[in-house]
């Protein structure tokens, strides 16, 4: 397995590819549902199942918050705190269900694009992520996953930008489109890809930004777009 952060770093390195847009996907609730679950036993004894990101987030605000943590990803102080963090169910791909409205969109292949996924998952998922895309028909070599592990997403964003620099000074990367449904981490990527003032230097002029918010409704996933063009 490759260690974390190699694809990006990869990404660094392809500077004589024409890419020029990024498509980027976040996989839990973004391609597909799982039953996955995270089991908690604080340092007081007491414990939680979190059956879902929204309530893996609730907790894990709640908990940095009372033990005076500051971070994006709390997950590893937490642990460093005695807390007893089982995201085993994460380093699988458990009774995935296929969310179609994602997945027909990464089957296309627009030129002069890189398809990513971005998951918040560590690095023992990857495997098991691009099996999953091979057997649902989405060739996996054609993707490159990312575990953040603890980084937040929109510093990585930032960095695939701000990393692809041409001889004019501007980035090669013109547009961005990201999928995602968590909103903490599409208002993360707002505030460091869309507004933050020290990119503005690299960005081309063209430079876009789509967001697109996955949304259950309870009887299906709409897409509901977010969009950031900044004009230098």
């Amino acid at each position: 397995m490759e260690p974390i952060f190699e694809n990006w770093r990869k990404f660094i390195s392809e500077m004589e590819e024409p890419i020029t847009t990024l498509r980027i996907f976040d996989f839990d609730e973004t391609i597909a549902h799982t039953e996955s679950e995270t089991r908690v036993t604080a340092p007081d004894g007491s414990t939680a199942t979190l059956r879902d990101q929204k309530e893996f987030e609730e907790y894990m605000i709640a908990a940095a918050a009372k033990e005076g943590v500051e971070a994006f990803d709390a997950v590893d102080k937490l642990i460093e705190l005695g807390y007893q963090i089982d995201l085993s169910d994460f380093s699988i791909v458990k009774d995935p269900l296929e969310i179609s409205i994602v997945t027909d969109i990464m089957r296309e292949n627009p030129e002069n694009a890189k398809t990513y996924i971005m998951t918040a998952r560590r690095g023992n998922s990857i495997g098991p992520i691009i099996d999953y895309l091979d057997e649902i028909g989405i060739d996996g070599g054609n993707v490159r996953v990312i575990a953040t592990q603890g980084d937040s997403k929109g510093d990585v964003i930032a960095k695939m930008l701000s990393n692809k620099i041409m001889p004019d000074g501007k980035s090669n990367i013109n547009r961005i489109e990201y999928y995602e449904d968590s909103q903490k981490n599409i208002d993360d990527v707002l505030a460091k890809v869309c507004k933050d003032p020290n990119l503005e230097d690299v960005k081309p002029l063209d430079f876009e930004l789509v967001i697109n918010k996955v949304i259950n409704n309870g009887d299906g996933y709409r897409l509901h777009p977010i969009k950031c063009s900044i004009s230098n």
